[in-house]
């Protein structure tokens, strides 16, 4: 049997801000179907945790630890939903008094005491892991301090890079928070860097899909850490994030009004449609394709490109345009200023809806996903599935999981340009559009490649488990290397 830990900062249901809980939220369920595999998991005890979660954690044990130079509180809750059984960090300054999860300020002592609570949590629960698998910045600590103060445990790391451009990049001195000594592993640039302790410590490193990992290995995409990803070698490597379709499919989703199948996709999506704009308040003709857009407002998902050439498209083209996101604040502006402009055919919905985000998937003809950098995206891939045709640029994981319209052999799953170019976004938007108007059977026929498309968790279950056995197939001869010592 082998046991495995992920250590993450955020994980759905119980706390989503972004890619990385929806990851959480399902993989570790996928790979426990697995056969000898025990996948358990460990985050912070936020105060934003929903109240029917909250009430079932039950309290397992507490203690004190020495951290930061004093005397810390550790709770640790748990509880079991699906067949994964959750352990939460509670700890009232830095989790259960501040409404949300990150930018206070301090997160350079919450996240270090959340690595070190971990792992001496170790030495209290009836679980001790073969691998802990670390998840971006906020946990990356723990393959170094695996390595030295905690060499003990004889615990192999793994660590999922979800988005490089995030770090954990804080003042030098602050590496005395984990009461270790200096160690050149943990400094880059004369600062602490998180991200750049795992990536030179852990002993697995893995992407959030094949083409990011290649990425990454260059100096337009690697922020700094391209030649020690590159240094890496083979420990480097990218497996495909997946979706639940549990979750995300017209024919069993609970917060849409009419399901659908590939087999009854028109009707499906027209009276879907229809119950949007009655949501939205708005009176979209229902004949008028539909592009949305599902995102966080920064500069990573391409707004810029959107910002150069939508009035222009909007006054020229016949299109209706629905958003569902928030983030800069003049990305915010921007979207608000667009919709006064285009009442008749633009809708902004500034926050976030899960309802309303599963609504708008059924109910769009088209997804916009025109990122700068993309490690994996979830979006493109829940919009096949709603047979929603994406529209993206080629990066990162939008290459491995939408394969250009080819019109003449009838062939793709959705349509994609290269540059990073508004008008290119614009002349491929309008190839889209071109399609949808005027030639239905192959617009069909797209949607059913779409919808017919499987990324589904099981493929990525089993790479991971694979990975699980060779780490642990090393720590074996590691131990074995120690005795003939």
């Amino acid at each position: 049997m082998i046991k495995v830990l992920n250590v993450s900062a955020e994980c759905a249901p119980f706390v989503k801000i972004g890619g990385l809980a929806d990851v959480i939220g399902s993989l570790p369920n996928e790979i426990k179907r697995l056969k000898n595999v025990d996948v358990r998991v460990i985050m912070p005890f936020y105060k934003a945790i929903p109240k029917k979660y909250k009430e079932k954690a039950k309290d397992l044990v507490n203690f004190k630890m020495d951290s930061f130079k004093e005397e810390q509180y550790v709770g640790i809750k748990t509880l079991k939903k699906g067949n994964i059984q959750y352990y939460f960090v509670d700890n009232e300054f830095y989790f259960g008094s501040r409404d949300g999860v990150y930018n206070y300020g301090d997160e350079n002592k919450r996240f270090a005491y959340f690595q070190i609570a971990v792992l001496e949590s170790l030495n209290h629960l009836d679980f001790m892991p073969d691998i802990i698998h670390s998840h971006d910045w906020h946990t990356a600590m723990i393959p170094l301090l695996l390595k030295t103060k905690y060499r003990h445990l004889n615990i192999r790391t793994v660590l999922s890079l979800h988005n490089l451009a995030y770090q954990g990049v804080f003042p030098l001195q602050d590496y005395q928070l984990f009461q270790i000594p200096y160690d050149s592993r943990f400094e880059f640039d004369g600062h602490l860097n998180f991200l750049k302790s795992g990536i030179v410590t852990a002993d697995m490193i893995t992407t959030v899909s094949p083409h990011y990992a290649q990425e990454i290995l260059t100096d337009y995409y690697g922020y700094g850490m391209q030649n020690l990803l590159k240094a890496r070698g083979s420990d480097v490597m990218g497996i495909l994030n997946g979706v639940d379709y549990n979750e995300f499919s017209p024919e069993k989703d609970k917060l849409i009004p009419y399901k659908y199948s590939v087999t009854d996709f028109k009707i499906g999506k027209i009276k879907n449609k229809e119950a949007l704009y009655k949501t939205l308040k708005v009176d979209f003709p229902l004949e008028r394709p539909l592009i949305s857009l599902i995102s966080r407002l920064v500069n990573q998902k391409g707004i810029d490109l959107i910002q150069r050439v939508f009035e222009e498209m909007l006054k020229s083209d016949d299109f209706s345009f629905v958003l569902l996101g928030s983030g800069e604040e003049n990305y915010e502006k921007y979207f608000s200023e667009l919709e006064k402009k285009f009442p008749d055919k633009v809708k902004s919905y500034l926050g976030y809806s899960n309802k309303l985000a599963h609504q708008i998937y059924a109910a769009s003809d088209m997804f916009l996903m025109p990122s700068k950098f993309e490690p994996c995206g979830l979006g493109q891939i829940i919009a096949l599935k709603y047979g929603t045709i994406p529209i993206v640029r080629e990066t990162g994981g939008l290459v491995d999981t939408i394969e250009a319209y080819n019109e003449y052999e009838k062939k793709g799953n959705g349509f994609s340009f290269t540059s990073f170019n508004a008008h290119d976004m614009m002349h491929t938007i309008r190839y889209a559009l071109h399609t949808y108007k005027n030639d239905k059977n192959s617009w069909y026929g797209l949607v059913e490649n779409a919808m017919m498309s499987d990324f589904s968790w099981k493929k990525s279950a089993k790479v991971y488990k694979e990975v699980y056995k060779d780490l642990l197939r090393r720590k074996i001869l590691l131990a074995k290397d120690y005795q003939e010592i």
